[in-house]
């Protein structure tokens, strides 16, 4: 289900208009997987123009169905969007472009309420061998991770 049309069905489900996603995090098949069709559905949450936050389940194509929306509070350190040009299909087909696993365990989509400010949503990819990879959902680019060490992060 496209991001209009999750935001639409929300907004007639509340009756509320919708500002925007917030964050969408997948439901995999058995915990792990490797393509677009191990995802089950989404986990969405979506801010209304009242300012309040609403979470559902929606499901992946083939798959049919959203449930009722409901209160949740609004997450923090994340700001909602409306549009993205990087896709469920693409990110996967990304993901598989680096080295860090071959398989994912855990997808989100959001977008960072950070400084200096974040230029797109990102999606995050938690792959099997417990790395995270990050693809810009507009640009397609990878993100690179701060590295820590003892003595704070390696730029």
């Amino acid at each position: 289900m496209k991001i209009n049309d999750i935001l639409k069905t929300t907004a007639e489900k509340i009756g509320t208009p919708i500002y925007g996603l917030e964050r969408k995090t997948a439901r995999i098949r058995n915990g792990i997987g490797t393509e677009v069709s191990d995802i089950l559905g989404w986990d969405v949450i979506t801010r209304a123009k009242n300012n309040h936050c609403y979470e559902n389940y929606v499901a992946q194509p083939p798959f049919l169905g959203i449930t009722q929306p409901t209160p949740v509070p609004c997450p923090l350190g994340i700001i909602p969007f409306n549009t993205y040009k990087v896709g469920i299909l693409e990110a996967v087909q990304l993901f598989h472009e680096q080295n860090g696993g071959g398989a994912f365990t855990e997808i989100t989509l959001c977008w960072p309420l950070t400084h200096p400010a974040t230029p797109e949503p990102y999606w995050y990819f938690r792959t099997n061998l417990g790395n995270d990879v990050i693809i810009g959902a507009n640009t397609g680019h990878f993100i690179q991770q701060p590295i820590w060490t003892e003595e704070g992060i390696e730029a």
